[in-house]
């Protein structure tokens, strides 16, 4: 085990009867590090991350975060030792104000035992929270709008935000950026540059000019198993790697 990862992932593996989604995979995060995780579609990179933050159980391996093996916790246990997951496809609360969405993310977090039903704005301590974490993602001004009413993009924040309300220690991003356009990709970009100050992130994502600029380090997964790690450069230039994924246009 690396003494000085955040998170260690060991021979990690999980079936889906005949189908190795993940294959012995070993990885780690640094703190402060934004790692990503790139491959084709159906190479096991969104059933790797399921994994690591308790949604989906593993054959066999284990997973080390901030010194715990966490492999047996549940979900919620690994969100409040500091593990967060941003989902691939966004689930919000739609009808819920975006305050209130966020809100809700921060009495996950805190443990707060209000009734779900009463709203969440008469909270004052959550409400002061979650307005800070707004104005973080520049949407203090949708404060009070239905998240429903948010552009695509701006739900992709705001997404992400639910995961940031929790303070997290290391951030598991699937795909922020996916359906968003050019100016709200950059803003989640920017966003995402900003966040590496404070949390470490494992991320996700299928923009290649976005991995490049935001990765200190890049792993690749093909067919469930990791063929390369290293610096966005080393990956630019390693030849499998271009024949497996990335194609010439980014060697």
């Amino acid at each position: 085990m690396n003494e000085g990862a955040l998170l260690q992932v060991n021979d990690l593996v999980k079936n889906f009867g005949a189908l190795r989604a993940t294959d012995h995979v070993t990885l780690d995060v640094q703190p402060g590090e934004i790692h990503a995780l790139i491959g084709p579609n159906g190479a096991g990179k969104t059933s790797l991350v399921a994994q690591l933050s308790g949604h989906l159980p593993s054959d066999s391996g284990q997973i080390f975060f901030d010194g715990q093996d966490v492999t047996a916790l549940p979900t919620h246990a690994r969100v409040r030792s500091g593990l967060a997951r941003s989902f691939q496809i966004t689930r919000l609360f739609k009808s819920f104000t975006v305050l209130d969405n966020v809100a809700l993310s921060v009495q996950a977090r805190s443990g707060n035992n209000f009734s779900f039903w009463r709203p969440v704005h008469s909270e004052k301590a959550l409400t002061v929270q979650a307005m800070a974490a707004l104005h973080e993602l520049g949407l203090q001004d949708r404060a009070q709008d239905p998240a429903s009413e948010l552009s695509h993009g701006e739900q992709r924040i705001l997404e992400l935000g639910l995961a940031v309300a929790t303070q997290p220690k290391l951030l598991l991003l699937d795909e922020p950026m996916a359906g968003a356009g050019p100016v709200e990709s950059e803003r989640i970009l920017q966003l995402i540059q900003k966040l590496r100050a404070d949390v470490a992130i494992l991320l996700i994502e299928h923009d290649m000019d976005a991995v490049f600029r935001l990765a200190d380090r890049i792993s690749v997964m093909v067919n469930g198993a990791l063929i390369a790690t290293g610096t966005p450069q080393a990956i630019r230039l390693n030849p499998q790697v271009v024949a497996a994924y990335l194609g010439e246009e980014h060697a």
